[in-house]
C-alpha cells in the first residue's frame, strides 16, 4: 500500500503552513525503549533550528534513562559529561499530517553529536542503521512486518492510574477470539485505527479481536527495514492517542496479567537483493523452499535466538509471558506454519519469510530488528546449512532449546555473546547491556511486589 499521499514533502509543508493548516511541528526520535521523544515547533522555530540551523537541541540523557524517566550513569550522558546537548536532526522522508491533530506535522529525527556530522552510535535508529549498512555490503536488504497486540480497557486513563491499573474494565467480557460479533462491538475504535493510521502513513493490513479479554490484534503492511521500524513506533503512539481521545486505556506489555495470555510483536522478515532493482532471495524454486542463502540467514536466527532474546525481550514483565500453551515463542525451533515454534515458515514465492515469534509487545523494533539482521548475517558469514524443519509440538520436543526465562539469564547470556559484541561494536554493546541491568536493578533492588506483601506480611 502506498503512503505517498499521507507524507509531506517540503513543498507541500510551506503550502499548508502559509495557509495556517499547520502550525505545530512535532520533531521527535524514538528512545530505548521505543517511544517518541523530541520538542513540539512553531513553524518560525522548525524553520530556523530544524530546515536553516543544525537541527533541534535536547539532552542526551533522551538515550539513558530508565522508564521512568531517571538519568543513568551511562557514558553517552552522565553527571561528568553535563548530560551534554546532542541534535535531533530530522529525516524530511518521514513528515506526516497526524489525523488526530489536524494543525500538526509529525517528523523522525535522527540523533547527531553537536560539534559533528557523526551519528550518535547508540541511539536506536542509529543502531538499525549501522546493521542495514553491514547488509548492503553484501548487497543484500530485507523487508519487515510487525503484527502487533494490545489490551484495551474500558476505563479512562486518569482512572486507571489511580486504580493503578488494577481491576480494569476490559473492552469485553469473554473469551472472543476471531470473533465477529466481538469485533462488531468494538469497531466503534478499532475503525479509527484501521483508517487514521493509514492517513498517518502507517497502513494497515487487518484486525481481529484477540485471545485474552479486551485484547487486539492489529497486522501492518511489511515495507523496508528502516520504515517499518518508524510504523511500527508511530502505530503504538498513534493507538495511545486515540485510545486516550476516546477515554480507553490501551497497554502493549508483554503480560498485563498472569492469568491472561501475554502480547506478542511477531516479527516476518524476508531477504532481497540490495539496490534499486530489488530482487527476493528466499525462495529456491528448485527446492520449493528456502534458498540457500536464505537458509543460512535463518540457520542464524536459530543459533543466536537465545542469546539475543535481551533485545526480543527487554523488560522484567517480558518473560511472563514465555509461557509453552500460550503461543509464545519459546521452543527454539523452525516449523513450517507451525506456531508451536519459535520461527515459522510462511508463504510461497515472493512472499515466503520467516517468522520470528519471540518478541513482545513491549519489544523496541529498532533493537528487535537490528538483532535479527546481525544474527542472519553470522549465519551467512559462517555458511551455516539450511536448517531442518521441525515437524509436531515442538513444546514437548526432545532436545530443543527455550527461550531464557528471566532477565537474569537473557543478561548473562547477551553478555557472553560475541556475536553481539562484534555486530554492534564494544560501545554500542556496552551500552545495551548497561540500560538493561539498569532495569533488572530497579526490580531486584528497589522493589517490593504486591506478591511479596501478601506472602510475607503476616507470615515471617
Amino acid at each position: 500500500m502506498s503512503t505517498t499521499s499521507t507524507l509531506l514533502d517540503l513543498d507541500r509543508f510551506e503550502e499548508l503552513a502559509r495557509a495556517g493548516e499547520i502550525t505545530t511541528v512535532i520533531c521527535a526520535a524514538p528512545d530505548p525503549y521505543g517511544r517518541l521523544v523530541g520538542k513540539r515547533l512553531t513553524i518560525g522555530g522548525f524553520r530556523t533550528l530544524a530546515l536553516q540551523g543544525s537541527g533541534v537541541n535536547a539532552s542526551s540523557f533522551i538515550f539513558a534513562v530508565d522508564l521512568e524517566m531517571n538519568p543513568l550513569d551511562l557514558p553517552v550522558s552522565n553527571a561528568a559529561n553535563g548530560w551534554v546537548d546532542i541534535r535531533l536532526v530530522p529525516d524530511l522522508s518521514t513528515m506526516r499530517r497526524v489525523p488526530w491533530e489536524p494543525t500538526a506535522a509529525l517528523v523522525i529525527c535522527d540523533a547527531y553529536h553537536m560539534d559533528s556530522d557523526e551519528p550518535l552510535a547508540v541511539a536506536p535508529r542509529t543502531i538499525l542503521r549501522t546493521q542495514l549498512d553491514r547488509a548492503a555490503q553484501r548487497g543484500l536488504s530485507f523487508k519487515f512486518a510487525s503484527e502487533l497486540e494490545f489490551y484495551l480497557a474500558a476505563t479512562p486513563p486518569r482512572e486507571a492510574w489511580e486504580l493503578g491499573y488494577q481491576n480494569l474494565k476490559m473492552l469485553s467480557d469473554y473469551r472472543s477470539d476471531y470473533q465477529m460479533v466481538q469485533s462488531a462491538r468494538d469497531d466503534w475504535f478499532i475503525e479509527q485505527i484501521r483508517n487514521q493510521m493509514p492517513e498517518f502513513g502507517v497502513p494497515v493490513e487487518s484486525s481481529k479481536p484477540e485471545w485474552g479479554l479486551g485484547q487486539q490484534e492489529v497486522t501492518l503492511d511489511y515495507c523496508d527495514t528502516l520504515e517499518m521500524a518508524d510504523r511500527h513506533v508511530l502505530f503504538k503512539y498513534g493507538v495511545k492517542q486515540l485510545a486516550h481521545n476516546a477515554d480507553l486505556t490501551v497497554t502493549f506489555m508483554a503480560k498485563p496479567k498472569i492469568d491472561e495470555v501475554g502480547s506478542s510483536c511477531h516479527l516476518h522478515v524476508s531477504m532481497w537483493s540490495a539496490g534499486a532493482a530489488s530482487e527476493p532471495l528466499c525462495w529456491s524454486p528448485e527446492t520449493q523452499g528456502m534458498s540457500e542463502q536464505f537458509g543460512s540467514f535463518v540457520a542464524g536466527q536459530l543459533r543466536h535466538a537465545t542469546d539475543i532474546s535481551l533485545l526480543f525481550a527487554p523488560t522484567i514483565n517480558s518473560y511472563k509471558r514465555f509461557q509453552p500453551d500460550q503461543f509464545a515463542g519459546t521452543a527454539i525451533a523452525l516449523g513450517n506454519d507451525n506456531r508451536s515454534c519459535a520461527f515459522r515458515l510462511v508463504g510461497t514465492g515472493p512472499s515466503f519469510r520467516v517468522e520470528n515469534r519471540i518478541p513482545g509487545a513491549d519489544v523496541n523494533p529498532y533493537y528487535a530488528y537490528a538483532a535479527t539482521i546481525a544474527a542472519g548475517l553470522d549465519g551467512i558469514e559462517h555458511e551455516l546449512s539450511v536448517p531442518d524443519v521441525f515437524e509436531g509440538n515442538a513444546w514437548t520436543g526432545d532436545d530443543i532449546s527455550i527461550v531464557p526465562t528471566s532477565l537474569h539469564r537473557s543478561l548473562d547470556l547477551f553478555a557472553e555473546s560475541k556475536m553481539a559484541r562484534t555486530a554492534f561494536g564494544d560501545d554500542v554493546f556496552e551500552h545495551l547491556l548497561a540500560s538493561a541491568r539498569s532495569e533488572l536493578e530497579a526490580f531486584d533492588s528497589h522493589t517490593v511486589t504486591d506478591w511479596e506483601s501478601r506472602r510475607y506480611y503476616e507470615r515471617v
